[in-house]
């Protein structure tokens, strides 16, 4: 079976075998390390969630690799290390292909020696290769090779000539027998509707059908590969239509890492946000539970103890206290926001408990990974993973060490059969921060197989993606629990000669009530030393919000991220018809914007007022939860369309709480009896196609997102109004920063009607905005280049004003300019004849990177390049 991203580098290579061998080394070296990294991550894919984050902790190396060695120790990890010992039992065969001893006439072998040869042509020292050998000699090998050659050598063309043949032998075997490349590999693109457009980037990817016509699951876009299921790999970037693909590079700095497509040398950035935490082991949380079960009043329990600040919440311990006490249901969950007060609610009702004859024992498991302490968000290591954790852990409580050493002992049949019937007597098992869990739904269908009363579960959690369970929703305070809990922290931190009446009412009216986001308002003043705006200190809280929101928000749908997105970026009251039609419009997806939107009230996301006077509901994001946000809309590709949504809301004018009785009906007249009214009935969007295109011509940005959905379609009829649609918007705006990004999707609409022509042309516009990425220019470059190699652009008048348009952009801009962003320029000038600028330009660009293949190319060329 073919992969498309290794299948590139061997059509590259293939192209410049017939240049140079020098150059078709040079491209075979680049295959080989697609084959690394690709074999890496496919490996490390593998590797199954566990407590002590052995997959997070490679991938967290490589992110921050700046050379093929790093890779070489990650693969050896997975493979026979500590990482290996979490590999899926589907991975065995890759594994044992990697690891076991091979000898002469075994693929594996065959290839290392192919490389120590090509290695020994090249003067290069590596280590020797015994009678028998694992293939994972072969990445450290070839880490070798590339850091002598690549990397920090130099090879003469002599040299690379004779090991050619060897080294092309190795990449060819390795790649043509290894059983990872019979997989099945694909990018998933998930659709506004919910399911997913399934790209192969093996030969086909049947495995993964299933989730075309399914809209209740939930993967990140991005390429995976099956074992078993689907397998998500982050450091490998590409998007649905696999037209490059893009590796980890190393270059980690701050919040950003370097990805690198090696068959156009075009780069882009990735977040490294995720990889901040340290990969070590991580300390315990303040809520983790002891290791014992100890008396309390009538009960043995291992729950930890109720902080001392805890504010009585009565309204609600007494409905969890009646739950929990009764016979009735056997699974309850506190459902609620990060920092809301659901552990604690728990706590405070477990020592009432205490105290009944309900329950012998009360066992607790925590899953928690975050400790939201008064200073920020704090990672912590969680107590409990997988059903096998929590089969383990309640074993120990209840066992001596010596029994669970027994070979014959099953803790999690053992576990099962307590749930059933305990040998202790009534037991409440309580899980808290079950979110993080490996497998939520999964786990929540095990409990619920084999509980039974007069057991009971009790289970804390921001997400609910399952049923069976009796909810219970745990919201802000109320204005009486939030002044309490106000007056203590004040107290404690010593400001409440601080805080005026007026700043308690707005603190507790923008915090909506809640308990850890009221803690943290109130820590910011002490630090500041006075009031500060309430604004400012939640949009300067990153790490906060991440804490709060992160985990709810990457649950959503496509649709209810786009409904939070578009709320966010409108600061006020939506009329929920006017965000359901407006949101429909640009969809087409009207069941799944309902369920989008009700998503976002169910987990405390957005919030419902309704109006006295009509009945009408009335839509909007809580002060953090808007930051947040506002925060996702900025890196969202969907900006420019959501931003079209927000100003047509716009049109309806702003609402506050108080004013929402006033003047709804004659803000929603025009746009109910246009639209909503007409979907409502359930007739197309394409009924409605002139109505949106009146609303384009009046917001001009609509041409945008009606080119988008176009574009998606996939059909050369809907690529050409895709084109007509972004030309008539920029007529009428070519040069702003939002034009950028049509210049960019209208490149793409020519590249796929394969109009090479527009498609350069596109991008040549493009570059003339100042607020373009250099690196986006230089990309530029790099396709200008590739079309004339290619022979696609005859017209030789029209070749020369391109290319001069672009070079004088990219000579203005040279203080930006890498080493292979100068053999592009070179490039571009040795097109129209500049032979004198192309070689300053590739000798500005050793000037940087002394050995970069492509100036140096380029100075061979022209005969500068000495022996």
């Amino acid at each position: 079976m073919k992969h498309r991203a290794i299948e590139k580098l061997l059509e590259r290579a293939n192209i410049e075998k017939s240049d140079s061998d020098f150059t078709y080394f040079n491209s075979l070296l680049l295959t080989g390390e697609v084959l690394v990294k690709t074999v890496t991550l496919g490996i490390i894919a593998a590797i199954s969630d566990d407590k002590d984050r052995n997959r997070y902790r490679l991938e967290h190396l490589l992110v921050r690799a700046d050379g093929l060695g790093d890779w070489a120790k990650a693969i050896e990890d997975a493979l026979s290390g500590t990482a290996s010992q979490y590999l899926l039992s589907e991975a065995y065969t890759e594994q044992s292909e990697l690891s076991k001893q091979c000898k002469l006439g075994d693929w594996q072998y065959d290839s290392v020696f192919a490389l120590k040869t090509a290695l020994n042509e090249l003067d290069i020292t590596s280590e020797d290769v015994p009678v028998k050998s694992d293939m994972k000699k072969w990445f450290r090998l070839f880490s070798t090779l590339r850091n002598k050659t690549r990397g920090h050598g130099a090879i003469t063309t002599t040299k690379a000539s004779n090991a050619i043949k060897h080294l092309e032998k190795s990449i060819n075997l390795f790649y043509s027998n290894f059983a990872l490349f019979n997989r099945e590999w694909a990018f998933l693109y998930r659709n506004l509707s919910g399911k997913y457009r399934v790209s192969p980037i093996s030969d086909n990817a049947p495995s993964f059908e299933y989730l075309k016509k399914e809209t209740a699951h939930n993967f990140i876009n991005g390429v995976y590969i099956f074992f078993g299921i689907p397998r998500f790999i982050p450091l490998i970037h590409s998007d649905a239509d696999l037209q490059d693909f893009f590796f980890s590079n190393g270059g980690c700095s701050g919040k950003k890492y370097e990805l690198l497509s090696y068959y156009t040398s075009d780069k882009r950035e990735g977040d490294a946000g995720i990889y901040l935490t340290p990969p070590g082991t991580l300390p315990a949380s303040e809520t983790e539970g002891y290791g014992e079960l100890l008396v309390n009043g009538n009960c043995f329990s291992n729950v930890p103890e109720l902080i001392n600040e805890y504010i009585p919440r009565p309204e609600l311990e007494n409905q969890l206290f009646q739950l929990l006490y009764d016979d009735r249901r056997e699974i309850i969950t506190l459902l609620g926001r990060g920092g809301i007060g659901k552990t604690s609610l728990s706590l405070k009702v477990i020592t009432q408990l205490y105290n009944e004859k309900r329950y012998d024992a009360i066992v607790w498991f925590s899953a928690r990974d975050v400790d939201l302490q008064p200073n920020g968000p704090k990672p912590v290591r969680p107590v409990v993973y997988s059903p096998e954790d929590i089969s383990k852990l309640y074993a120990g409580l209840v066992f001596p060490q010596i029994k669970l050493m027994d070979k014959s002992f099953k803790a999690k049949e053992f576990f099962e059969q307590q749930l059933q019937k305990s040998e202790i007597g009534p037991c409440l098992f309580v899980f808290d921060n079950f979110e993080t869990t490996q497998n939520p739904i999964e786990l929540f269908l095990w409990i619920d197989t084999y509980i039974r009363l007069p057991n009971k579960v009790l289970i804390t959690t921001r997400l609910r993606d399952f049923k069976g369970d009796y909810p219970v929703e745990v919201s802000g305070m109320e204005d009486l629990e939030a002044r309490t809990l106000v007056s203590q922290t004040a107290k404690r931190l010593k400001i409440e000669k601080l805080l005026r009446n007026d700043y308690i009412d707005e603190l507790i009216y923008k915090s909506e009530g809640h308990p850890y986001v009221i803690k943290i308002l109130l820590g910011e003043v002490a630090r500041a030393g006075k009031s500060t705006s309430i604004n400012q200190i939640v949009a300067g809280s990153d790490d906060i919000l991440t804490a709060l929101f992160e985990r709810t928000y990457a649950s959503l749908t496509p649709c209810a991220q786009r409904a939070f997105m578009t709320l966010a970026g409108w600061n006020s009251l939506v009329p929920r018809l006017a965000l359901e039609a407006v949101l429909i419009r640009s969809t087409a997806e009207r069941q799944e914007i309902e369920k989008g939107i009700e998503s976002l009230i169910q987990f405390s996301m957005a919030e419902i007022y309704v109006s006295s006077s009509e009945a009408q509901e009335f839509i909007s994001l809580p002060l953090v939860a808007g930051v947040f946000g506002k925060r996702k809309l900025k890196i969202s590709p969907f900006k420019a369309a959501i931003q079209i949504d927000v100003e047509i809301l716009q049109m309806f004018g702003s609402s506050r709480r108080d004013d929402i009785n006033l003047g709804l009906a004659r803000r929603l007249e025009k746009f109910i009896s246009n639209i909503a009214k007409r979907v409502d009935s359930g007739e197309s969007y394409d009924n409605y196609a002139s109505i949106l295109e009146m609303i384009c011509r009046t917001y001009n940005l609509g041409w945008l997102i009606m080119a988008r959905w176009h574009i998606e379609s996939g059909t050369q009829e809907n690529y050409e109004k895709a084109k007509n649609e972004l030309t008539l918007y920029l007529e009428n705006d070519s040069t702003s920063d939002k034009a950028s990004e049509a210049w960019r999707i209208l490149g793409r609409a020519y590249n796929l009607t394969n109009d090479a022509l527009g498609e350069i042309h596109a991008f040549v516009e493009r570059a003339q905005i100042s607020s373009v990425p250099f690196y986006d220019i230089s990309n530029t470059a790099n396709r200008l280049n590739r079309i004339i190699r290619e022979h696609a652009l005859e017209d030789q008048e029209v070749k020369r004003e391109l290319v001069e348009r672009l070079l004088a952009v990219l000579k203005k801009r040279q203080k930006e300019a890498s080493a292979d962003d100068f053999s592009r320029m070179a490039w571009l000038a040795r097109h129209i004849g500049q032979e004198s600028d192309a070689q300053e330009y590739a000798k500005a660009g050793l000037a940087l990177d002394s050995y970069n293949d492509y100036c140096l190319g380029i100075l061979e060329r022209n005969g500068c390049l000495e022996e």
